[in-house]
């Protein structure tokens, strides 16, 4: 599988871009900015995006979301529990003073052990609420890796005040779901660097 990464928008959000070399089938996670650029890349690679995931509704998450379903029609997915963030984003901006806008409704509600498919890889729903109700990871076992959106960083967790957010549920989990992946499965979050699941059971206080 070939992995690009972006970082986009003001809070510095991983959009990832999944594809099969062979098929050139691929998916977007989390287009939370930037979709021009976005889009350039998924030319310049000559991809065929198949589905624009969301691991959860923040608005950091979504904003190049309608963008990139008009540039390459491909359904948007995201956890039925987060639906509604795509249509008020306010619920989760407000108070930070920037000037956000939504998203139309998603084409697909996913729901834990859902699967998604492009080329010979198959994305498998993990719903982790905690950091927001509908919050999900997109695990690839073939490849041993995964896509935490904003519920597991390196040494970290994500924030739990904003509206949906629940710390007890969000380290359960993260220590009853997560917990399960071999050592050896690469963790991508929704922000900053990427990791292990080794290193984050070696030193990440909230799997402990």
């Amino acid at each position: 599988m070939n992995i690009e990464t972006l970082v986009v928008g003001p809070i510095e959000t991983n959009c990832y871009i999944l594809s099969d070399p062979v098929s050139r089938e691929a998916v977007v996670i989390d287009a939370g900015d930037d979709g021009d650029s976005i889009w350039q890349l998924i030319q310049q690679k000559q991809l065929q995006v198949k589905y624009i995931l969301n691991t959860h509704g923040h608005f950091d998450h979504i904003q190049a979301n309608d963008s990139l379903r008009e540039k390459t029609g491909a359904p948007l997915a995201i956890h039925a529990d987060d639906a509604e963030l795509l249509l008020a984003p306010e619920k989760v901006s407000a108070g930070m003073y920037m000037q956000v806008n939504g998203c139309r409704e998603p084409e697909i509600l996913l729901h834990n052990g859902d699967v998604i498919s492009f080329g010979p890889y198959q994305l498998r729903v993990i719903y982790t609420p905690g950091h927001s109700r509908g919050g999900c990871c997109f695990y690839e076992a073939a490849e041993k890796v995964c896509f935490t959106g904003d519920t597991l960083f390196l040494g970290s967790i994500g924030r739990t005040d904003l509206y949906g957010g629940d710390y007890a549920q969000l380290l359960k989990s993260v220590r009853e779901r997560l917990q399960l992946l071999a050592d050896d499965t690469v963790i991508y979050p929704g922000h900053g660097p990427e990791s292990t699941m080794a290193f984050e059971r070696k030193n990440n206080p909230y799997l402990k």
